[in-house]
């Protein structure tokens, strides 16, 4: 049996995006996770992994020239924190559904058997490859537009007074705490992936019951994470309640 692979063709996204690649390499490569590079026998520069480590300073770069310029008033701190949340694991894993990238991911096997195709840590890293692809491909101004086109709305909310970052762990706290429940306690139940990109499955507990899953490439990551699919869940209860 041949790798998984993925469903559609690479051809097919850069139609969906809007994106003319001269060199389609660059994109097919931005989609390819280890695992399926594996299982094809081929060589691990053949996966993401680099463009990964590309894209992350090019979004970097492009979000923080905007925040500049948009927030003349916003000191150090202020301009950190919104970096931090625009370009978070989470929020481009958030980008790259939204563009419907999933289909597309090329994972081997046992990577999309277990779903890693919908996991914020792939999603986010392709997100990240896409981005340094168009950069490779077309410079920095393409690059520029399409950040700024795929995160024009969070980066919209960013710049409003009254912006508070994402703390889903505190969130829960609070709620919690409103309920008369005590602090929430995180355990790390999985590590999985290479030494160089862990990915850490983490449980949120409360009165001894798991009330949350989430995964991330570092520990903090699936904290939050795991926050944020607990308080999916008690908003959902709500919801029904209500």
């Amino acid at each position: 049996m041949g790798p998984a692979g993925g469903s559609h063709p690479a051809a097919e996204l850069e139609q969906a995006l809007g994106l003319e690649f001269r060199d389609r390499g660059l994109l097919r490569q931005a989609l390819t996770h280890r695992s399926y590079v594996n299982e094809t026998s081929g060589d691990d520069a053949d996966s993401y992994e680099r463009l990964e480590f590309l894209g992350d300073v090019v979004v970097r770069l492009i979000v923080s020239e905007e925040l500049y310029h948009r927030l003349p008033d916003c000191d150090e701190g202020g301009l950190t924190r919104r970096l931090g949340a625009l370009v978070s694991q989470q929020a481009f894993a958030a980008a790259a559904k939204q563009l419907g990238v999933t289909p597309y991911v090329q994972l081997g096997h046992g990577a999309r058997s277990t779903g890693d195709q919908h996991s914020d840590g792939v999603l986010g890293d392709v997100m990240e490859s896409l981005i340094a692809a168009v950069y490779l491909d077309a410079g920095y101004q393409a690059a520029r537009s399409f950040v700024l086109s795929t995160l024009s709305s969070e980066i919209e909310a960013a710049c409003k007074p009254g912006w508070r970052p994402d703390n889903p762990k505190a969130e829960l706290q609070e709620l919690l705490q409103g309920q008369g429940r005590p602090t929430p306690v995180y355990r790390v139940v999985d590590t999985s992936g290479p030494a160089h990109q862990p990915q850490f499955t983490v449980e949120v507990v409360a009165d001894g019951e798991a009330i949350g899953v989430g995964s991330g490439r570092n520990k903090n990551a699936a904290e939050a994470a795991a926050a944020r699919a607990a308080l999916t869940v008690f908003a959902e209860l709500s919801t029904a309640a209500g």
